[in-house]
């Protein structure tokens, strides 16, 4: 089987190489899955938020709320959803 490659931002990746991400409306990341977790290549956002959110009330809850669900290459997944996966990003307000 031929993996399916992707474009982002100009380069391409076999998308089993990169990641889903929910992040909410100011970008911080808040789940992640890979495209090729389950039996099923999750390659759309439709089929991403379905894994993320999926109950239909749950998908109109993402809606209300902003949610976005991006699909990162690995360079973008480990700078930008990690450091929010971790607690260690600029979306939150720091404690202490």
């Amino acid at each position: 089987m031929t993996d399916l490659m992707v474009q982002i931002e100009g380069e391409t990746y076999p998308l089993t190489d990169c990641f889903w991400v929910r992040a909410n409306r100011v970008g911080c990341a808040v789940s992640s899955v890979r495209p090729d977790l389950y039996s099923e290549l999750i390659a759309t956002p439709e089929r991403a938020q379905r894994e993320f959110s999926p109950t239909k009330r749950q998908r109109a809850a993402d809606a209300k709320h902003g949610m976005q669900h991006l699909l990162l290459s690995p360079v973008q997944w480990a700078e930008r959803a990690k450091p929010c996966l971790v607690g260690r990003c600029d979306h939150r307000p720091t404690v202490g």
